[in-house]
């Protein structure tokens, strides 16, 4: 019933993509803001400059067409083309995917008339090429709202890294430009202050909140419940601060399997055991993934154990996944312990062994 573990290819195949595609456009923009037409290095000409430019800008194009189709081939979300075209209309964190449409209809507008500028005439083609720099910023919010890994120090140090390029070339740009526009380099100036202050007061209480997936708008079939969604949740903590440590243990165990199809067409697999050891008689484990034949390939999980009194004092994820051998890791506190599951499934009902080792 349960098959190979982890995410697709195409789910990681989209993170890489969103992620290099968002540092492609920032070196297309500080290139830009940097004015192209008056950069000079020492040995590179000023037309090799203009050819990294774009150059890189249709590698970013390229790129985002990749992320673009593999966010649409990949079940988990259920993101439909329209979503990706129409700003705004999504099931799946609207708001959030919503900018990622929307820097995308800006970048195709920029390369289409970047193609035809010489039909469009120079004043059309510069009023859309100037959409540009709308257009990083909303791919900046599109990546820490709707990013899987926006968590995680790799992706943080990217977008800190990219935020960091742009305001040096506007500082740059300022200081060399616009001799005769005051007003115009005081407003590029403060808003280079302003901006990057209100996103970094607002990273905290937003993408990096414990609750952000929910309130982004993820769809409720792809959340977990509450008691499971993080192994440091305020009712684990606060059991788990008075709870004896759990030693290393196997034992036999009966239960139950049942396996339902979600909103967005993708198989769910909830398994309840019941094992014979008093420590932790329960284990719940939820697996959510793509239906293959007799399987499922897997997205996401959930995996709790504890007492008939706190199910849920132990919370984490199945970390391997091979037929109906089960292995996951859950944490309580400051415990962290390892579960391997051996199961025989028949007919909705599950028989087998655990064995549990804590991990300190």
């Amino acid at each position: 019933m349960l098959a190979a573990s982890g995410p697709s290819a195409l789910w990681y195949l989209t993170r890489a993509t969103g992620a290099v595609t968002l540092l492609l456009l920032t070196i297309s923009l500080v290139i830009g803001v940097a004015n192209v037409g008056r950069l000079q290095l020492p040995g590179w000409p000023r037309f090799v400059i203009e050819g990294v430019h774009r150059n890189v800008s249709l590698l970013a194009i390229v790129l985002l067409a990749v992320h673009i189709v593999t966010t649409l081939l990949d079940p988990f979300a259920g993101v439909h083309v329209l979503d990706a075209v129409i700003p705004f209309t999504g099931s799946y964190r609207p708001v959030w995917l919503g900018f990622g449409a929307l820097a995308s209809d800006l970048m195709i507008a920029i390369a289409v008339t970047s193609v035809v500028r010489r039909r469009l005439g120079h004043g059309v083609w510069r009023a859309v090429h100037w959409l540009s720099y709308l257009c990083w910023p909303v791919a900046v919010l599109h990546t820490v709202g709707t990013g899987s890994d926006v968590k995680q120090v790799w992706l943080l140090a990217l977008t800190a890294a990219c935020v960091v390029a742009v305001l040096v070339a506007v500082w740059a740009r300022v200081g060399f430009g616009w001799p005769a526009q005051r007003r115009l380099r005081g407003t590029a100036v403060a808003a280079s202050v302003a901006l990057p202050a209100a996103f970094l007061v607002w990273l905290p209480s937003g993408p990096l909140a414990s609750d952000w997936a929910k309130r982004a708008g993820t769809p409720a079939s792809l959340l977990a419940k509450p008691s499971h969604s993080s192994p440091s949740s305020s009712s684990s903590s606060d059991s788990s601060s008075t709870a004896p440590a759990v030693s290393a243990f196997q034992a036999s165990l009966r239960g139950s399997v049942n396996q339902t199809t979600n909103a967005s067409g993708l198989a769910v697999v909830d398994i309840s055991l019941s094992v014979q050891n008093a420590t932790l008689p329960r284990v719940e484990v939820q697996i959510t993934g793509t239906p293959q034949g007799s399987g499922v390939q897997m997205t996401s999980s959930v995996v709790t154990a504890g007492t008939e009194a706190n199910p849920g004092e132990f919370s984490g994820q199945v970390t391997s996944l091979s037929g109906t051998d089960i292995g996951a890791t859950v944490r309580s506190g400051a415990q962290t312990v390892r579960i391997a599951l051996a199961l025989q499934i028949s007919s909705g009902s599950v028989s087998g062994t655990l064995e549990l080792t804590p991990v300190r």
